[in-house]
C-alpha cells in the first residue's frame, strides 16, 4: 500500500548481510548511542560483527521502508537451564523513532518468542530515563524487575538501568 508522500508500508523480515550500511547509519547515530552501549566511531566491521548471529538459535529482523532499513532486532535464546529465557536489542532510525516501528519488530519478535521458539521469559536492561523504550516494552507486557546503579557510564556520568522482563507462563494441556 503507498501512501500520498509516495511511501509504501513498512515491511518486517529476517536481516540479510546487504543490510550491514543502513545498520551502520542507524548504530552511529546519537540516540542510538544515548539508549545503548554503544561506543563513538565504531568501525564498520566492528559493526557487522556485532549484528551477526551468535547461534542458529538467534532471530534478527530488520524493518524496512522504501528498500531501507530504518529498525532491527535480534532476539537471542539462552542455553542449558535458560533455554527457556533470552534477551533482545532494538534499534530505530532517528527519522522513524515514534512511527511503531520499533513495536512492529517488537510484537513480530514476541509472536516467534511464544510461538515457535517456546521462549517464556524475554530480559533486557534499559537506561532508567529512556521512557519511550520503558513506556513500548511496559506496552508489550514487560515489568520492571530492579534498578543496576551506575551500570554503565555515559556521555560523561554514571546512568542506572532497569532490568525488564516478560514472563509468559506456559499454557497446560
Amino acid at each position: 500500500m503507498s501512501h500520498a508522500d509516495g511511501r509504501t508500508d513498512v515491511t518486517t523480515r529476517a536481516m540479510r548481510g546487504e543490510d550491514a550500511s543502513d545498520l551502520f547509519e542507524i548504530y552511529n547515530q546519537p540516540a542510538f548511542r544515548f539508549g545503548t552501549l554503544a561506543l563513538p566511531y565504531e568501525s564498520f566491521e566492528a559493526v557487522k560483527k556485532w549484528a551477526e548471529p551468535r547461534s542458529p538459535r538467534d532471530l534478527h529482523l530488520v524493518a524496512e521502508l522504501n528498500h531501507r532499513v530504518v529498525g532491527a532486532a535480534a532476539l537471542r535464546p539462552f542455553y542449558g537451564r535458560r533455554a527457556h529465557a533470552a534477551e533482545f536489542w532494538l534499534a530505530v532510525h532517528e527519522d522513524f523513532m515514534g512511527s511503531g516501528i520499533g513495536s512492529r519488530l517488537l510484537a513480530e519478535m514476541i509472536d516467534t518468542s511464544d510461538n515457535w521458539l517456546n521462549i517464556n521469559r524475554i530480559e533486557m536492561t534499559v537506561f532508567t530515563d529512556n521512557d519511550r523504550a520503558i513506556a513500548l516494552y511496559r506496552k508489550f507486557g514487560f515489568e520492571i524487575e530492579g534498578t543496576h546503579r551506575a551500570a554503565s557510564f555515559r556521555n560523561g556520568a554514571f546512568a542506572d538501568v532497569h532490568c525488564m522482563a516478560r514472563v509468559r507462563f506456559p499454557r497446560t494441556m
